[in-house]
Formats: structure tokens, sequence, C-alpha cells
């Protein structure tokens, strides 16, 4: 499955409990995703991108016990931990 771009309709992407998109947020929005979890961040990332820009994020949305969250990319920030509110409302707004 190719990286997928957001095509701007307000649809929610649903996300069963205990699998994984990788997805880049960027100027306040869900700007890439893919639920193809085979890719590292980075392969992603420069599939999607290039390089990631200034200001943007990249992680992981997963959804455990019914609970959608937004993960920080180990490879980006050295850290596995949830991402900031601004980040997880963004989330929320494209999957459910």
């Amino acid at each position: 499955m190719q990286p997928a771009t957001d095509t701007g309709h307000t649809d929610k992407i649903f996300i069963g409990d205990g699998l994984y998109f990788l997805i880049i947020v960027q100027e306040g929005r869900v700007s890439h995703f893919t639920a193809n979890v085979s890719l590292s961040h980075a392969d992603f990332v420069k599939r999607s991108v290039g390089r990631l820009p200034p200001g943007a994020w990249v992680g992981s949305a997963t959804k455990n016990d019914g609970y959608l969250t937004a993960i920080n990319s180990y490879t980006f920030y050295q850290n596995q931990l949830p991402a900031s509110e601004e980040i997880q409302r963004v989330v929320h707004d494209k999957f459910c």
C-alpha cells in the first residue's frame, strides 16, 4: 500500500483496536498517512514528503481498548510518548 495524501474529505478514517497508522501532521491537519506499518517512520517521511518540513510532526496513531492516541516517532523525537494535546486533537479530527 502506498502512502496516502489527505483528500480533504470530512469523513473520519476508522482505526480498529490494536492497529496503527503512520501519520504526518502539518499546519494543523493530517497531511499524509498510511496503514503500511512495515515502513519505518524515516521511510514513510522520505516517500511522502522527502524530508520532514519544519514544524511538521510524524508519528503513529493507534487505538487500544477503544482509546485513540498519537504517539511520537522514536526515530525523530527519541521517545515514544503520547504526542502533544494539539497533535492529539488533529488526529482525533481525522481518525476514529
